[in-house]
């Protein structure tokens, strides 16, 4: 069987409210993810049992690994007794809001169903999505969605109008609990948050991506993090439209008017301690066509 390369796209929030604590001690939230084409690369490779490699991603057990994870999933539900050789090409900063482990292991759920063509139905693949984290299924269908309860309940909404942007991690990580507990939320009241309504119809009415982008952490993470807040200043300075913390950190974001503008100032700090890259939005169709093209 030939190999298959695949590529395993991050992902940011656009807007993203919390709501409060859940009584499973989880949070409900409301938020807009978008894929854009900032990748990892991940191989397939017939194998008597199921293993991953990785490149850039040191201290990281095997068994702790989504892909892996992912991976002992997908065989025990659709192919007993199949084993596979992965290669996880990591570029996306691990811990950094933008989805990276999410996003692969929604990817070796889809390409192992290519790669062995088997009948594995979209609703039992979202169920394993889920149960491997909340932001799992989404990665299943790219593009521009409305996560709702603790992320993973999905509505899609039409792809905005391409829009360029640059992508700072600089450097510090964010544990996930902490960024929650620091909103010192009381438990779901069962509200709506009318800002995402508004912002779900300004993408439905075709309006420019920055136009309403807000994220609920910055008021307690921006405070905390110093070099957060720095680079959120420095792409504010270099005439970023709109910049955003990217789920909980530690990445920002910031839109640029075009592909130059963004390359240009990703060079800017280049070789510096902070990781910077140009990126770009990506539609559904464009999002399974560069992970499988």
């Amino acid at each position: 069987m030939q190999p298959l390369r695949i590529r395993s796209f991050a992902k940011i929030n656009l807007v993203l409210a919390v709501l409060g604590r859940r009584p499973d001690g989880y949070h409900d939230i409301e938020t807009v993810f978008q894929a854009i084409d900032l990748a990892d690369e991940i191989e397939f490779r017939e194998c008597a049992r199921i293993k991953l490699r990785t490149k850039n991603l040191p201290g990281v057990a095997e068994e702790e690994n989504l892909a892996w994870k992912a991976a002992v999933a997908f065989t025990a539900r659709f192919a007993p007794g199949r084993g596979v050789a992965m290669t996880l090409v990591k570029s996306i900063p691990t811990g950094a809001g933008l989805g990276g482990g999410s996003g692969n292991a929604a990817a070796v759920l889809l390409g192992l169903r290519r790669f062995w063509q088997v009948d594995a139905p979209d609703s039992e693949l979202a169920a394993i999505a889920g149960a491997l984290g909340s932001d799992v299924p989404f990665f299943l269908h790219g593009g521009t969605a409305l996560g709702t309860g603790r992320g993973e309940i999905l509505t899609p909404l039409p792809s905005p109008a391409r829009a360029h942007l640059v992508v700072i991690h600089p450097g510090v990580h964010v544990p996930t609990g902490d960024a929650y507990r620091s909103l010192n939320l009381g438990l779901t009241s069962g509200r709506r948050d009318h800002r995402i309504q508004r912002f779900r119809s300004r993408i439905q009415e075709g309006k420019p991506l920055p136009a309403g982008i807000f994220n609920d952490f910055e008021t307690s993470i921006l405070p905390a993090y110093p070099p957060i807040r720095e680079a959120k200043l420095f792409l504010e300075a270099r005439g970023a439209a709109a910049v955003l913390l990217s789920g909980s950190g530690s990445s920002v974001f910031g839109f640029f008017p075009s592909e130059e503008s963004a390359f240009a100032v990703a060079r800017e700090k280049a070789g510096s301690a902070w990781r910077v890259f140009p990126a770009r939005t990506l539609s559904r169709a464009e999002y399974f066509q560069s992970m499988f093209g």
